[in-house]
Protein backbone atom coordinates (compact mmCIF):
# COMPACT_ATOMS: atom_id res chain seq x y z
CA UNK A 1 0.00 0.00 0.00
CA UNK A 2 1.37 3.47 -0.71
CA UNK A 3 2.13 6.18 1.63
CA UNK A 4 -0.96 8.76 0.55
CA UNK A 5 -3.95 5.70 0.95
CA UNK A 6 -2.28 4.65 4.38
CA UNK A 7 -2.59 8.25 5.24
CA UNK A 8 -6.24 8.37 4.53
CA UNK A 9 -6.96 5.48 6.11
CA UNK A 10 -5.25 6.26 8.86
CA UNK A 11 -7.26 9.82 8.75
CA UNK A 12 -10.46 8.56 8.40
CA UNK A 13 -9.88 6.34 11.41
CA UNK A 14 -9.22 9.36 13.61
CA UNK A 15 -12.65 10.63 11.68
CA UNK A 16 -14.37 7.50 12.86
CA UNK A 17 -12.98 7.73 16.58
CA UNK A 18 -14.42 11.14 16.81
CA UNK A 19 -17.70 10.95 15.09
CA UNK A 20 -18.05 7.64 18.07
CA UNK A 21 -17.53 10.47 20.82
CA UNK A 22 -19.57 12.73 18.89
CA UNK A 23 -22.05 10.24 18.68
CA UNK A 24 -22.39 9.68 22.61
CA UNK A 25 -22.76 12.74 23.33
CA UNK A 26 -25.68 13.23 20.53
CA UNK A 27 -27.31 10.08 22.17
CA UNK A 28 -26.85 11.91 25.60
CA UNK A 29 -28.28 14.62 24.52
CA UNK A 30 -31.35 13.17 22.84
CA UNK A 31 -32.48 11.01 25.54
CA UNK A 32 -32.13 14.92 28.04
CA UNK A 33 -33.32 17.38 25.71
CA UNK A 34 -34.65 16.01 22.47
CA UNK A 35 -34.07 15.68 18.96
CA UNK A 36 -33.19 19.20 17.64
CA UNK A 37 -30.35 18.94 20.63
CA UNK A 38 -29.26 15.06 19.33
CA UNK A 39 -28.51 16.64 15.78
CA UNK A 40 -27.42 19.54 16.74
CA UNK A 41 -24.49 17.65 18.48
CA UNK A 42 -23.54 15.44 15.87
CA UNK A 43 -23.13 17.96 13.45
CA UNK A 44 -20.85 19.72 15.99
CA UNK A 45 -19.15 16.33 16.22
CA UNK A 46 -19.36 16.05 12.00
CA UNK A 47 -17.79 19.71 12.13
CA UNK A 48 -14.64 19.01 13.31
CA UNK A 49 -14.09 15.50 12.03
CA UNK A 50 -14.62 16.37 8.35
CA UNK A 51 -12.33 19.65 9.14
CA UNK A 52 -9.78 16.56 10.60
CA UNK A 53 -10.11 14.69 7.17
CA UNK A 54 -9.44 17.79 5.08
CA UNK A 55 -6.75 18.80 6.89
CA UNK A 56 -5.03 15.09 6.57
CA UNK A 57 -5.68 14.39 3.36
CA UNK A 58 -3.64 17.40 2.53
CA UNK A 59 -1.44 17.08 5.04
CA UNK A 60 -0.75 13.63 3.15
CA UNK A 61 -0.93 14.17 0.18
CA UNK A 62 2.74 14.89 -1.19
CA UNK A 63 3.66 11.52 0.19
CA UNK A 64 7.05 11.24 0.77
CA UNK A 65 8.72 14.58 -0.23
CA UNK A 66 10.91 17.31 0.56
CA UNK A 67 10.43 18.57 3.76
CA UNK A 68 9.14 22.50 2.67
CA UNK A 69 6.87 20.57 0.35
CA UNK A 70 5.42 18.64 3.68
CA UNK A 71 5.56 21.95 5.58
CA UNK A 72 2.87 23.54 2.49
CA UNK A 73 0.81 20.74 3.09
CA UNK A 74 0.57 20.83 6.65
CA UNK A 75 0.05 24.64 6.70
CA UNK A 76 -2.77 24.54 3.29
CA UNK A 77 -4.47 22.14 5.33
CA UNK A 78 -4.64 23.78 8.60
CA UNK A 79 -5.76 26.96 6.71
CA UNK A 80 -8.51 25.37 4.20
CA UNK A 81 -9.50 22.74 7.87
CA UNK A 82 -9.82 26.16 10.07
CA UNK A 83 -12.08 27.90 6.90
CA UNK A 84 -14.15 24.75 7.12
CA UNK A 85 -14.71 25.12 11.14
CA UNK A 86 -15.62 28.84 10.54
CA UNK A 87 -18.06 28.60 7.33
CA UNK A 88 -19.55 25.45 9.13
CA UNK A 89 -20.13 27.42 12.52
CA UNK A 90 -21.49 30.06 11.08
CA UNK A 91 -23.82 27.61 9.09
CA UNK A 92 -25.01 26.17 11.97
CA UNK A 93 -25.47 28.63 14.34
CA UNK A 94 -27.07 31.27 11.78
CA UNK A 95 -28.68 29.70 8.94
CA UNK A 96 -29.83 26.42 10.74
CA UNK A 97 -30.40 27.78 13.99
CA UNK A 98 -28.99 24.90 16.27
CA UNK A 99 -29.02 24.71 19.56
CA UNK A 100 -25.79 26.25 20.49
CA UNK A 101 -24.62 23.95 24.11
CA UNK A 102 -25.00 20.68 22.28
CA UNK A 103 -23.55 21.57 18.96
CA UNK A 104 -20.26 22.70 21.08
CA UNK A 105 -20.67 19.42 23.04
CA UNK A 106 -20.21 17.63 20.28
CA UNK A 107 -17.14 19.84 18.77
CA UNK A 108 -15.73 19.02 22.30
CA UNK A 109 -16.44 15.62 21.71
CA UNK A 110 -14.96 14.68 18.58
CA UNK A 111 -12.11 16.96 19.57
CA UNK A 112 -11.77 14.40 22.47
CA UNK A 113 -12.09 11.81 20.44
CA UNK A 114 -8.82 13.07 18.20
CA UNK A 115 -6.71 12.95 21.89
CA UNK A 116 -8.32 9.38 22.51
CA UNK A 117 -7.30 8.37 18.53
CA UNK A 118 -3.70 9.49 19.57
CA UNK A 119 -4.06 7.28 22.49
CA UNK A 120 -5.51 4.10 20.45
CA UNK A 121 -5.24 4.30 16.77
CA UNK A 122 -3.00 2.29 15.27
CA UNK A 123 -0.65 3.91 12.64
CA UNK A 124 -0.15 0.64 10.66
Amino acid sequence: MDHKTRGRRLVLRYAGVQMACAAAVAVASLALAGAAEGMAALAGGAIVAFGNVVFGWKMFAPGIAPAGALARAWYVGEVLKWLWIGFALWLAFAQAALPPLPLLLGLVAAQVGFWIGLATVRTT
